[in-house]
């Protein structure tokens, strides 16, 4: 008989769900030189019994071996020393094989190249089947030889084949582990290697269940597990890796950091390290740097706020999240704030004071977060409170969902009153419908008109510090009121991952008269803050984007502070910036129409000589704004009206153009369809457009006939447009 071309080592235990479809993998296989070593490591389910179902339907290919629960290390050592091939691979019991030709292809290359080690691919083999990169592992995308240093860190062996002398040679084993022990095999190998050989194959899918620490359980475990990361150092140091173990140890302190680790398991965590790692300063402390770090930061800027500053810090402090602490910046405060917060700090070790000169609440913040060491930012307000269980959960809101910041609901409140669960703000569980939102994220794009249109407050988002550091000019506006404005456009924009919480966390006080809103010489800043803005939006090419939302905005932030400013110069500089807003030269019709107060507010604003005349004319503006709306309406039918005439220039042949077009030209068969739906609407679009000025319908069924009719065309004839569809159909 001939000898083996491949040896496959499997350790048993416990996987009577998922073993007769990895057996199967292995029998799938085009290579048929080979053997199945299967150790049963104790298996109290039914796992024994289906191994003996394919050793009497393959019984020269398996061999079983029984031993008591050891762990998978022992079992693949007692495997190896019955394997008989020319090389060894390596398949757990709940895992598979995914290409059929991989174990033959890579045999090949292995006789080849004379290799000690081939390597292939591996995917992660998700609950439904499904499979995926895994990020941490390099892919192969060509047959080379490499050094074993390019290899990378010394994860998923079972992607490779050993050849058999190799491995006897120099008596490779699994260490007595029970977590952490197949690193330690494979960088003994890399250490030995002088090169290895790549296929460009998938050969293993590796099966996750649950969490990625799930099962470290135990103290044993967890101690193994550490001691693990001890051993690969020492072999790859001795190597020359040292590339390799500075790499290796980021998934140490990726283990230790996990938000995964209880905290009853951090303490555990501390007392091993210091055990296995008693020798390694350096370790030791940056170690130490991650079990002492800070979940959140809570940026605080306290000016004047001695009437509500114990309520506010006591809000924090009794968090059911421990791990945060309290950046305030006292700016300057003339009261009794800072005494406060030094009673406070004497009895917390979790509170900082930075003193700073008068600088305003932008450059407070700005100093908190120069001087936070939180994983994560809260910016909180020192008149306003959080719900004691606001932090924890937002935290692994943000943690599950890997989100660069959570946006969560505020109410607003009035001492002596009830509590006000109607403030505007965010109701994203209205437009994500049955969603799980710890385990859901979005961009800017599903929620776009609250990029301009919304609250701007910081605090209703709890930030990534990482994120926030990702540019360099991530910071608030200094010198300037409402600076919290620029920030939150910037913070949408810029989020790659933005995640949700439905639950009312942040309470807003509205009755503090120290509060920047109420304060009527800052008035004039908003100006500037229109100029961020729009200079973000152009700079970072999103103005066409926002075109419409920007238009309103302006009108909105600059009106709103007409009649608190009582001052007439304000009145005159936003009636000037007003006037130069031309509606009927943008895209702004339909919007602005939707959004009634802008609307008023514009009117009353141009049709005014004084705050007084523009509250009149705010409240009275009846007939005046019909008349407005009534002009913009008709401007925009006539706007529609032209669109009309461009498509059905040629949508009355469109469909038989494209019947006759060549069979190689693959149309989607939904876009011909549409474009057939399309020529059909075109006859019948003038008849909702039959309007007059004194007709009397309602001015939202207008509305609505111009946004679906309007929304209809563009997206058609962009769709022609995009797909080069209207040269190609005349060039026919």
């Amino acid at each position: 008989m001939s000898q083996n071309k491949i040896s496959i080592i499997m350790p048993v235990f416990n996987d009577e769900e998922f073993i007769q479809e990895s057996l199967e993998s292995i029998f799938n296989q085009t290579l048929m030189d080979l053997e199945v070593i299967c150790v049963n490591d104790g298996s109290t389910d039914d796992s024994l019994a289906i191994l003996e179902k394919f050793k009497s339907k393959y019984d020269n290919k398996i061999k079983i071996f029984n031993q008591e629960n050891q762990g998978s290390g022992i079992a693949r050592n007692n495997a190896m020393a019955h394997a008989t091939g020319e090389y060894i691979a390596f398949l757990d019991s709940d895992d598979i094989f995914i290409d059929k030709t991989a174990l033959e292809q890579m045999y090949g290359i292995a006789i080849k190249d004379n290799a000690n080690m081939v390597s292939a691919n591996l995917k992660i083999l998700g609950l439904n089947g499904e499979l995926s990169i895994n990020k941490n592992l390099k892919q192969f995308f060509k047959h080379e030889i490499l050094k074993p240093e390019d290899y990378g860190i010394p994860y998923s062996f079972y992607k490779n084949i050993f050849k058999r002398e190799f491995i006897l040679e120099n008596d490779f084993k699994f260490p007595d582990l029970l977590r952490g022990q197949d690193p330690v095999f494979l960088a003994e190998i890399l250490s030995k290697l002088g090169c290895f050989s790549t296929v460009p194959i998938d050969l293993y899918a590796l099966r996750t269940v649950g969490n990625n620490f799930g099962k470290i359980n135990s103290f044993r475990k967890k101690h193994d597990y550490i001691e693990h990361f001890r051993q690969v150092f020492e072999i790859l140091k001795n190597s020359g890796f040292n590339d390799l173990v500075d790499e290796y140890k980021q998934q140490l302190f990726y283990y230790i950091k996990s938000g995964e680790n209880s905290d009853d398991d951090k303490k555990e965590l501390k007392t091993i390290v210091h055990d296995v790692f008693k020798d390694n300063e350096l370790i030791l402390n940056a170690c130490d740097s991650i079990f002492n770090k800070v979940k959140v930061s809570l940026i605080i800027p306290v000016y004047n706020a001695e009437n509500f500053l114990r309520v506010s810090i006591n809000s924090l402090l009794n968090q059911t999240l421990g791990d945060i602490e309290l950046v305030c910046v006292n700016d300057g405060s003339r009261d009794n704030s800072l005494n406060i917060l030094e009673n406070f700090s004497k009895k917390d070790s979790r509170i900082k004071i930075i003193n700073q000169e008068n600088q305003g609440c932008g450059a407070a913040r700005n100093k908190a977060l120069d001087n936070a060491s939180g994983d994560y930012i809260y910016f909180f307000d020192p008149d306003d409170y959080l719900v004691p269980d606001a932090l924890e959960k937002l935290y692994y809101n943000a943690i599950s969902n890997n989100s660069d910041f959570v946006i969560f609901k505020i109410a607003s409140f009035r001492d002596g009153e009830p509590i006000n669960y109607d403030e505007p703000g965010f109701e994203f569980e209205k437009i994500f419908n049955d969603v799980d939102f710890n385990n859901f994220t979005f961009n800017y794009r599903a929620i776009r008109r609250h990029v301009l249109l919304s609250s701007f407050a910081p605090w209703t988002k709890f930030y990534k510090k990482e994120f926030l550091d990702s540019y360099d000019n991530f910071r608030f506006h200094i010198n300037v009121a409402f600076d919290d404005v620029p920030f939150h456009v910037q913070s949408m924009l810029r989020a790659k991952r933005i995640s949700y919480v439905p639950e009312f966390f942040y309470h807003y006080r509205l009755s503090n008269p120290n509060s920047v809103n109420n304060t009527a010489s800052n008035a004039p800043d908003i100006f500037k803050i229109v100029d961020y803005v729009e200079n973000f939006l152009k700079s970072e090419n999103f103005f066409d984007e926002f075109r419409e939302d920007f238009i309103i905005f302006k009108i909105t932030q600059l009106s709103m502070y007409i009649s608190s400013s009582c001052s007439e110069d304000y009145f005159k500089m936003v009636k000037s910036a007003i006037n130069e807003i031309n509606f009927l030269d943008t895209d702004a019709y339909v919007g602005v129409i939707k959004r009634n107060n802008a609307l008023k507010r514009y009117n009353a604003i141009i049709n005014s000589n004084s705050i007084r005349e523009y509250e009149l004319n705010l409240v009275n503006d009846g007939e005046n704004l019909k008349v407005y709306k009534d002009n913009i309406y008709i401007n925009e039918v006539e706007r529609i009206r032209d669109e009309i005439r461009i498509l059905t220039s040629f949508s009355d042949n469109l469909v038989d153009n494209l019947k006759d077009m060549d069979s190689n030209f693959n149309l989607n068969e939904e876009l011909f369809n549409s474009i057939k739906n399309l020529s059909v609407k075109d006859n019948n679009l003038e008849i909702p457009f039959n309007f007059n000025s004194s007709n009397n319908s309602s001015n939202i069924n207008k509305i609505k006939v111009l946004e679906d009719r309007n929304r209809y065309l563009l997206k058609k004839y962009d769709e022609l447009q995009n797909r080069g569809l209207l040269k190609r159909i005349f060039n026919k």
